[in-house]
């Protein structure tokens, strides 16, 4: 007996390893998943925000304003068999004088690896019998580079690559793997001390194209595009020096708009507390400061809730600034 999964398992698997935090159903869910513990905190409020490298994530702009280096690990506990993984590293660029002795445009970098999988999903074939349990997993490799053409403006573009691998759905047991390349853009302006505006566009030209040769007796090519996004925001920290807070709407095809709130307040040296509504959904979380090997480092939580009742996300993060 041939073993086969259909087309409705094959499309339902594509889409699983974030499907259930109401960011299924397109391609590239894990996108729009967000991404590490302190832009999850703040209800994802973020795309005026010039804070580690998930800045970059939200808006390529926003790394001309790296003022440090940072490498960025974080990890999210889901529900399902499910997997959620960051990891980023971010560099400040700093050219001084160039040779007329006129100050050249600063800017930055930064490069980060996104994961997002799922395990022992339940297969069976046409007549019900039970196969192998199959896995699911997408990634992107990110490049973000930005530059200040003005003292008050940076803009920026992120390259992104990404890959998607469907093992043990081939008749033979093989597996089918599907992969874009695309680009986000984005800007941020501050116009005055203490306030920061942000927009950004994503997901350009990303686009998966399965050849499903192998999968059926008669195999085809099925294209599954990005949903494109567009987003804007505000983040002021001028009322209260130790008080900063953000606001942004988002709008993607296919959906309706989105509106994210979040607030952030330093305690000094020891940390600082974090809270958003993101799209309505409360989050809140927290960061604690500490020194490694005579560098800073930072250790950072967030809670989020969801919209369709499943788990919530326990979101864990650590910073080191060299």
């Amino acid at each position: 007996m041939i073993k086969r999964i259909s087309l409705l398992l094959f499309l339902s698997v594509a889409s699983l390893p974030v499907s259930g935090f109401g960011q299924g159903g397109y391609a590239g869910a894990f996108l729009r998943a967000g991404v590490a513990a302190r832009s999850e905190a703040m209800g994802r409020a973020y795309v005026a925000m010039v804070e580690g490298n998930e800045s970059a994530y939200y808006n390529p702009g926003s790394v001309a304003w790296f003022d440090h280096r940072e490498l960025t690990v974080s990890y999210r506990a889901l529900a399902l068999d499910r997997t959620f993984a960051y990891l980023g590293f971010g560099v400040p660029i700093r050219p001084g004088m160039n040779a007329r002795g006129q100050q050249a445009m600063n800017g930055g970098i930064s490069l980060a690896w996104i994961h997002a999988g799922v395990d022992e999903i339940d297969a069976r074939d046409f007549d019900g019998q039970k196969l192998e349990p199959l896995s699911a997993a997408e990634d992107a490799l990110s490049l973000s580079f930005a530059l200040q053409p003005h003292p008050k403006l940076g803009i920026g573009l992120t390259s992104r690559v990404i890959f998607n691998r469907l093992p043990g759905v081939k008749q033979d047991g093989g597996g089918i793997s599907a992969s874009s390349f695309g680009f986000d853009f984005g800007a941020l302006l501050r116009p005055v001390a203490g306030i920061q505006l942000g927009a950004a566009v994503s997901n350009v030209n990303l686009k998966y194209t399965w050849k499903t040769e192998g999968v059926y007796d008669r195999g085809t090519s099925i294209v599954q595009k990005f949903p494109r996004g567009v987003r804007a925001g505000i983040a002021v920290s001028r009322l209260v020096p130790w008080l900063t807070l953000a606001a942004d709407v988002g709008k993607r095809q296919f959906r309706d708009g989105t509106l994210h709130l979040g607030a952030v307040a330093s305690l000094r040296e020891i940390g600082n507390l974090r809270a958003g509504l993101n799209d309505g959904q409360p989050t809140f979380g927290a960061g604690y400061r500490f020194g490694i090997l005579g560098r800073k480092s930072e250790l950072h939580y967030a809670f989020a809730t969801h919209a369709d009742n499943l788990d919530s996300d326990h979101v864990f993060g650590w910073a080191f600034i060299f």
